[in-house]
């Protein structure tokens, strides 16, 4: 049986990577798991989805971790009605969820640290997408039918609030060339020749 792989992307916003992500499950006939992935983690513990997306990949403050109450919580995490949990604790039932999925089949995962919480896969591809502000606001423009101005400021406050949220949660910087094994500019090769390198470099490295 042929070993699961992983391909994790982080990206910035705007920069094509749900794009491109949705293009490599096409080529490899894998599923992609971005907001999905919170259905799973839900479906497992038992909690709501809506929990579980309030809380994803917004800005972290350390010192304002907030309790989150879920009504009428059952299941294998042994809470019940009434019941408050931590963002850490939605976390680490996410992080816990994303393990065992992997386990089950060879996937790609956008954004939720997926590099770090499975940085001990032995078949974990990880990759950055960035690119040049001017194609991530006529993205975001184009997407989301907002002005110029409108569309940086989505790009900016987008960008802090998914640095936040990583580097608080993984020990890794948010964007930064070590923490994955290729970053690429898709303003450089659009969003096909971004398509085509990954999965040269996934090649190269089976």
């Amino acid at each position: 049986m042929e070993e699961k792989y992983i391909i994790s992307i982080g990206r910035q916003l705007g920069s094509g990577g749900r794009e491109i992500a949705a293009k490599l499950a096409e080529r490899l006939n894998i599923n992609v798991y971005d907001k999905k992935l919170l259905q799973v983690a839900a479906k497992e513990t038992g909690i709501d989805a809506a929990v579980f997306e309030n809380a994803d990949e917004q800005e972290t403050n350390p010192f304002m971790r907030g309790l989150i109450a879920l009504k009428g919580v059952m299941g294998s995490y042994g809470m019940g009605v009434g019941s408050c949990m931590d963002e850490d604790s939605l976390f680490e039932m996410q992080s816990d969820g994303m393990r065992r999925l992997v386990e089950k089949e060879s996937c790609i995962i956008i954004g939720r640290c997926a590099e770090y919480v499975l940085r001990d896969h032995p078949r974990i591809h990880s990759f950055f997408i960035t690119a040049d502000m001017p194609d991530r606001v006529a993205r975001i423009m184009e997407h989301d039918g907002v002005s110029e101005a409108k569309a940086k400021e989505i790009a900016e406050k987008g960008d802090k609030k998914r640095r936040a949220y990583h580097d608080y949660y993984a020990n890794s910087g948010w964007g930064v060339a070590e923490s994955y094994d290729l970053c690429i500019n898709s303003s450089r090769l659009g969003v096909d020749g971004c398509v085509e390198v990954i999965l040269n470099f996934i090649n190269l490295r089976r």
